[in-house]
């Protein structure tokens, strides 16, 4: 049997799909900015989604990562909520901070716990690994704060972090902003979700580069792979 959360999700999934079977396909398509191919009653959809593209097949809502990376249940979520919710909203003039979005204020903690403490946690005192990984995604590094890199979740999605880092006397800080936009491609719940995905993605990056640099370190002191390999002389 399915977890609860699951069965929830799953349940939302096979909404969303029955709502985008029912609308106007090609308008949704190009509301939310995407390319796409038209079969004998079939589209073939490319969607970047952040670093990597993912496509999709409608009517069989078949998913696949060019990357070959699974295509969770959230994300396929969000990816018909984005096509489902996208009216062709233009990007506006500045940037927001989540609890400036109307409607979510009331949830401002969640979304600290989930997004902003993480990265807080992690890059606090490192700028440039903040930075390093970021780049190492996609992400298009600013100039606000000590350090910030906007990602494009999606096409029509960009979500900018910028970091202060902490010292003796402040705590380090992290803010998300986004393009007021946003509540024209996605439904107020997804902003957090498609938030600690970009978050999410962030810390695996940077976690990734760490194990590299250990692995380059130990490379030069051990190069024969550990010290029970080295040449003993006598």
């Amino acid at each position: 049997m399915l977890p609860q959360k699951q069965k929830i999700y799953k349940k939302v999934y096979d909404e969303a799909r029955e709502r985008l079977l029912g609308a106007d396909i090609e308008r949704q398509l190009n509301n939310a900015a995407l390319q796409y191919e038209i079969g004998t009653g079939t589209f073939t959809i490319s969607l970047p989604f952040f670093d990597e593209t993912v496509s999709l097949t409608v009517p069989q809502f078949a998913f696949r990562s060019a990357k070959g990376s699974n295509v969770t249940l959230v994300t396929k979520i969000v990816i018909l909520h984005y096509i489902n919710t996208a009216d062709g909203s233009p990007p506006g003039s500045s940037i927001v901070a989540y609890e400036d979005i109307p409607g979510c204020r009331h949830y401002q903690p969640v979304f600290e716990k989930r997004v902003a403490k993480p990265l807080q946690s992690a890059f606090g005192r490192d700028r440039y690994a903040f930075l390093d990984a970021g780049a190492a995604i996609g992400g298009k590094k600013e100039e606000y704060g000590d350090a910030s890199i906007t990602l494009f979740a999606l096409p029509r999605i960009p979500i900018t972090f910028i970091l202060w880092e902490g010292d003796e006397e402040f705590r380090p800080l992290v803010r998300v902003l986004f393009d007021p936009s946003i509540t024209g491609y996605l439904p107020l719940e997804d902003i957090v979700v498609i938030s600690k995905l970009a978050a999410s993605r962030i810390l695996k990056a940077a976690r990734k580069q760490h194990m590299e640099e250990e692995d380059y370190g130990l490379s030069i002191i051990f190069p024969f792979g550990s010290d029970k390999n080295l040449p003993i002389t006598r």
